[in-house]
């Protein structure tokens, strides 16, 4: 007499993989949302480490955000952004990729904004502090230097790149232009004006601050946030 599955015992065993599939494909989705943020982290790192090297090639100076308005090339910039690679002015991962050359650790794995404009060069998914190009007093540097490190007293505290949309066309980045900074888990990666990477959770109430306020140094610097200004002397850590 030949053995055989009956119906019932199949449903049964077909019940118990669908049981499992639910239960485990959610698991799988948060290993691999783990994994592009490690990897993101690891772009920080690659990044800082590029820096790091530009900073010590250009007597302590960190990068302009942009080449003034005036340039008309060449170098042009290798990234999407303003009009695009082969015919935009270099920002200041151009100024830093010859350090790291990678393209691709400026994009990070999870954002698909792609670019401004869908104009042609590689993806640019990180931006420079704004408060290091936009100081008190209504000085603005954009298009000379973000300093140098001796003006800051606490680098390992502040911030000097974060995440970013790279379809947004914003290389200058303060907490209300958030686009990418509830990319993992609802944080992101941040680097340090001494380079080195760390992830954050992005804290809710930059969402309830009007931007004129973010727009204002003197104003901006009145919320519990230090480690975007790089004039104040502190290593707290509030967020």
């Amino acid at each position: 007499m030949k053995k055989a599955f009956t119906l019932i015992e199949l449903l049964v065993v077909i019940a118990i993989i669908a049981i499992l599939a639910a239960i485990l494909f959610p698991v799988f989705a948060q290993v691999k949302a783990a994994a592009k943020k490690t990897m993101c982290i690891s772009n920080g790192k690659q990044i800082g480490i590029a820096l790091y090297l530009y900073v010590g090639d250009y007597d302590d100076s960190l990068p302009m955000a942009n080449y003034p308005n005036t340039f008309v090339g060449p170098p042009f910039t290798e990234f999407g952004f303003d009009a695009g690679a082969g015919a935009g002015e270099p920002a200041w991962a151009d100024l830093i990729q010859p350090y790291s050359k990678n393209l691709q650790i400026f994009k990070c794995p999870v954002d698909d904004s792609g670019t401004p404009g869908n104009v042609p060069g590689a993806p640019l998914s990180y931006g420079l502090n704004y408060y290091f190009y936009k100081l008190r007093g209504g000085v603005s540097r954009f298009s000379l230097t973000g300093g140098s490190m001796s003006e800051i007293a606490t680098p390992a505290s502040k911030i000097y790149i974060a995440e970013t949309a790279s379809g947004s066309g914003r290389e200058i980045l303060r907490p209300d232009r958030y686009l990418g900074f509830e990319r993992h888990s609802g944080g992101s990666t941040y680097i340090y004006a001494d380079t080195h990477a760390r992830y954050h959770k992005m804290p809710q109430w930059w969402k309830d601050i009007p931007s004129s306020v973010w727009g204002t140094p003197e104003q901006a610097e009145l919320q519990p946030c230090p480690q975007w200004f790089p004039w104040l002397d502190t290593s707290t850590e509030l967020w």
